[in-house]
């Protein structure tokens, strides 16, 4: 609970992303920010890897924002993915890997603020290991008039920075 807390605030202070769904179009072009790494010492060290797809070449219109957090206290990695408003909240999002999905049932919104909607989830070896090796991150939210949302995140480069934020 406290780790859930720690990234509302965190995210709410650091990301504004005021969009909603229906501003998604098959034809709309993405543009990909950088995989960004940020640490904190305090008590325990904690780190997280980021990054977002935007709705403008500026990078001013966040879309999408996936987060993956580990911390010297636990051996475990946490994705958190920060999802558009607008999306159905009983579907979820589905997840997936160079378009095969994970399950065919979508991943439940832990929260939905003004910034978007949060899913966070523990991640497995095995689904660390699909991150490492995938080219792409697919996503599939289901927009309020029930019709399919579909979005690719690439992975690129997802290997070698996640080498940064590994805490032994």
């Amino acid at each position: 609970m406290k780790i859930i807390k720690f990234l509302i605030i965190f995210i709410t202070i650091f990301i504004s992303q005021n969009l909603f769904a229906e501003e998604i179009n098959k034809n709309m072009k993405i543009y990909e920010g950088k995989w960004i790494v940020n640490c904190i010492s305090e008590n325990e060290k904690e780190c997280t890897l980021e990054r977002s797809i935007f709705l403008d070449e500026q990078k001013k219109r966040k879309l999408i924002t996936i987060i993956i957090q580990t911390k010297s206290t636990s051996k475990n990695t946490r994705f958190i993915l920060i999802s558009p408003l607008g999306t159905l909240i009983s579907s979820g999002v589905k997840i997936g890997f160079d378009n095969k999905f994970i399950s065919e049932k979508g991943y439940a919104f832990n929260i939905c603020r003004k910034l978007g909607c949060i899913t966070s989830m523990m991640v497995k070896k095995e689904t660390l290991e699909k991150f490492k090796k995938a080219g792409s991150l697919n996503l599939e939210y289901v927009g309020a008039n029930e019709q399919k949302i579909n979005i690719s995140f690439s992975l690129d480069g997802f290997k070698k920075e996640f080498k940064k934020i590994i805490i032994n």
